[in-house]
């Protein structure tokens, strides 16, 4: 099955290019990032999908700076080809139920790549030698236990970059140190369930962007 994927351009030469379900194109800046931005609209709305909050995009913990360092971004959206049931770093079983199953939780980390990376000083540039290639193989959310139900976010990416591909792996739970809700948080299910994953999607970039650090 080929995979779906988006590319991140920021060329004006692909304001002309097609749109499918197959192959979403988000340019990013100027008045195709406007066109960019409508078509993303239409699938992660600003409020969410269901009533309640909108899903956050959480900064990273610690900055970066990696001073104007240009990238040709590829995503990849594998997760209905590899069908995973756990992801590396967690026990909990993926149940793929959460609205962030289909085309919104590929774009949710569009978004995150889109805004982390430009928040640490990389560019993304189609015209780039340097091609970086995510492949999004689970994204979920995950409410374990009764009574004092703890909520976890899972995110799972393979990264390749340079010839070198690695897996970046997050279980987040709420409480823990950089989780964006503590036990005691008083929220609905469903705002727990967006918070958390989104910081699963944070957690699983910034790894990356660590690691970065001495890649590039």
């Amino acid at each position: 099955m080929k995979s779906n994927f988006i590319t991140l351009v920021i060329a004006l030469a692909l304001v002309t290019s097609s749109y499918s379900q197959n192959q979403i194109i988000y340019p990013q800046g100027g008045v195709i990032g406007g066109l960019s931005y409508v078509i993303a609209k239409e699938i992660m709305p600003e409020h969410g999908f269901l009533p309640g909050k909108k899903f956050p995009t959480y900064p990273t913990i610690n900055q970066f700076d990696f001073q104007d360092l240009k990238l040709k971004v590829t995503l990849y959206n594998d997760r209905d080809e590899k069908k995973l049931t756990k992801i590396n770093c967690s026990q909990i079983v993926l149940n793929n139920e959460t609205e962030l199953n289909a085309d919104q939780g590929t774009v949710k980390v569009w978004d995150y790549l889109n805004t982390l990376f430009l928040q640490s000083k990389i560019s993304i540039d189609t015209t780039s030698i340097n091609e970086l290639e995510i492949r999004l193989t689970a994204l979920d959310c995950r409410l374990i236990g009764f009574g004092q139900i703890a909520v976890h976010g899972l995110c799972q990416m393979e990264i390749k970059y340079k010839g070198i591909s690695k897996t970046y792996c997050t279980d987040i739970e709420d409480g823990d140190k950089n989780a964006p809700l503590s036990k005691t948080s008083f929220v609905s299910r469903k705002t727990a369930t967006r918070y958390m994953a989104s910081a699963a999607i944070r957690e699983t970039v910034e790894k990356f962007l660590t690691d970065l650090k001495d890649w590039k």
